[in-house]
């Protein structure tokens, strides 16, 4: 009778197998392929046979990992959220950030926009391609509203029964939107502006929704 506790143990005690070990290098290496084809030629161009030729693999082995483009366009953006989510939850160290705090944030947004430019511009080309990617940018959009309001009034109004629930919503999505783009015209498209000037403008944004729906506020 075979012992599959001890085998269990035995792969824990001495690690994963070579088989499991060139499995994960096949992974890796269609995964890397993929990120080089998407920013040399953009997701919208590339095509699956592009991919399995960088990576030197077959289709029977690509197709072992990923059934099509998009599920490759989904992991490859599931890698970078972490770090999205990082600079987004810096906010949650304040209840009531000053224009500098949100001016310091905001750069740090740009910078991380500059350094994974090929993956934002690749999660554009899914978002405007690809129907199933629109509701997991929302769940994205959703959690971070969620989560800023563990410690900011205002978002905490969005998501509530308030009065004013709806139109907090409203702004609150409108906000991140604007963030967005911002930070996208300065990383990818190189906007030829003062970025400090144009964080500080930003940053009034959200001092002006913060203050609206401040308690007690009006």
């Amino acid at each position: 009778m075979t012992n599959f506790a001890g085998e269990r143990s035995h792969r824990a005690a001495h690690g994963p197998t070579l088989q499991e070990r060139q499995k994960q290098k096949s992974r890796e290496s269609i995964l890397q392929a993929a990120k080089e084809i998407f920013a040399e030629k953009s997701y919208a161009t590339a095509a699956i046979e592009d991919v399995i030729a960088r990576a030197n693999v077959s289709r029977a082995t690509f197709y072992k990992y990923f059934d099509s483009k998009f599920a490759l366009g989904r992991e490859l953006h599931a890698g970078f959220s972490p770090r999205l989510a990082a600079v987004f939850d810096q906010l949650l160290s304040f209840d009531n950030p000053t224009e500098q705090d949100l001016v310091d944030w905001i750069g740090r947004l740009v910078e991380l926009y500059r350094e994974e430019k090929d993956q934002i511009v690749t999660s554009a080309h899914m978002l405007a391609i690809e129907p199933a990617f629109h509701p997991i940018m929302i769940d994205i959009i959703r959690d971070i509203e969620q989560r800023w309001a563990l410690r900011i009034p205002a978002f905490r109004v969005s998501g509530s029964n308030a009065p004013d629930a709806m139109r907090a919503r409203i702004e609150s999505r409108l906000l991140l939107r604007q963030l967005n783009d911002f930070c996208y015209e300065v990383a990818i498209f190189d906007w030829k502006i003062d970025v400090t000037e144009g964080s500080r403008i930003m940053a009034g944004y959200f001092r002006d929704f913060i203050e609206r729906y401040r308690p007690n506020a009006g």
